[in-house]
This record gives C-alpha cells, sequence and structure tokens, in this order.
C-alpha cells in the first residue's frame, strides 16, 4: 500500500519563489504541497486550524525574522517539522534556529531539485539536521565569537539603551562592553554603533 503524500506548505514572502518550489515539488508522487503563504498573519492562521506534515519556512520575512513567531505558529498544533530557508547561512543563525524549534536548516541558494530528498529526510527523521557547531562564526575573513555576536545582537535590540543599561542586561561589566564595541569595530572595519550594526544585518549576523 503507498504512503499518503507528505503534506507540505510553502511559507515565504517572495510570490515567484513559493510558486516556482511549488511546481518543483508537486511533480513528484510523495509530496503535495498544498498551499503557499506570502504573509506571517496567513500562515498562522493556517497552520493552527489545520493538519500538515512539513513547513518550509523562509526566515527572513519582510524584514521580520519568522523564527521569532514559531510558538505563534505552532500554538495550537506541534505535529508538523519545520524546514528553514534562508540566505544567511552562517552558524549564528543556524544556533537560532535550532533554538527555535526549527528541524532542518537548508540555504535558499541550493537546487530546488534536492529538496524533494530534504523534505522525506526531514518528516521521516527524528533528528534534528545542523552542520556541527563551532564556538567561532567565520562570514568571509571576518571571525567573530559567540559572545561578540550576542554583543552585537544587543547593540541593535537595545538601540535606545545606554551603554550601562545594555552591559546590565547583557550581565558583563560597562568596561567589558566597551572592549567588546571596539574588537567589534576593529573586526567589521566599522568605527561607529549604526556603522557595526548594518554590518551585521548585511552579512545576515542579526536576527531581527
Amino acid at each position: 500500500m503507498n504512503k499518503p503524500p507528505i503534506k507540505t506548505i510553502i511559507a515565504d514572502d517572495n510570490r515567484f519563489f513559493c510558486d516556482a518550489l511549488k511546481d518543483s515539488l508537486n511533480i513528484h508522487e510523495e509530496i503535495n504541497v498544498a498551499h503557499t503563504f506570502t504573509t506571517l498573519n496567513e500562515l498562522i492562521e493556517f497552520t493552527n486550524n489545520n493538519i500538515l506534515d512539513v513547513l518550509i519556512l523562509d526566515i527572513n520575512f519582510n524584514g521580520e525574522s519568522s523564527l521569532n513567531f514559531i510558538p505563534e505558529i505552532k500554538s495550537n498544533n506541534k505535529n508538523f517539522k519545520i524546514i528553514a530557508l534562508t540566505t544567511m547561512n552562517n552558524n549564528f543563525i543556524k544556533d537560532k534556529a535550532m533554538k527555535s524549534g526549527v528541524d532542518f536548516f537548508v540555504g535558499k541558494d541550493g537546487d530546488l531539485a534536492n529538496f524533494k530528498e530534504i523534505i522525506l529526510n526531514c518528516f521521516y527523521s527524528d533528528q534534528k539536521k545542523f552542520e556541527k557547531k563551532n564556538s567561532k562564526i567565520k562570514i568571509g575573513n571576518h571571525v567573530f565569537t559567540k559572545r561578540k555576536l550576542e554583543v552585537l545582537q544587543a547593540l541593535y535590540i537595545h538601540s535606545d539603551k545606554k551603554e550601562k543599561e545594555l552591559s546590565t542586561i547583557l550581565n558583563i561589566t560597562e568596561s567589558s562592553l566597551k572592549s567588546h564595541k571596539r574588537d567589534l569595530f576593529e573586526i567589521t572595519n566599522t568605527s561607529s554603533t549604526p556603522e557595526l550594526i548594518k554590518f551585521g544585518i548585511q552579512h545576515g549576523l542579526i536576527v531581527a
């Protein structure tokens, strides 16, 4: 007896990408892409009121991180797997995705023809699939520690805070915060916090 097709949905803010991926997957009898979504609100409404097997989820949704919405996406229905899709293919983003409840992490620049195997592996595997963690993240010629990336993220999220307040949030001394900032300026070849934040966004090191 044949197994029923894996009920899959795609959520990406790019309609053309959604349609292209849907068409490439629906030629396989093992997979049925039932719906595509280009807004997070529509996605959340669907996942909490319908049965599905796999969600292919773009991480960057119109400038927002969809990872922050996973608790809402899985509010009423937790029995499906999530494949995170992104162009920001680095260990810092992968670590955040894993902690958010993502099962597989896939670079968006991959061949669409490979998605059939990715979905099958995700659906039938009991293990999350991520590359081996590294305590340091390398972006081009720039190497960051996890702690420095936490500082960079905090500079963006708490941009309205003064250094004393920010050091309390990070649970470090004010002098340690200044030291981290100096190191970040040197690593990224920037000279101000706005330039540093811009660098972080451009290189996928800041997840909104």
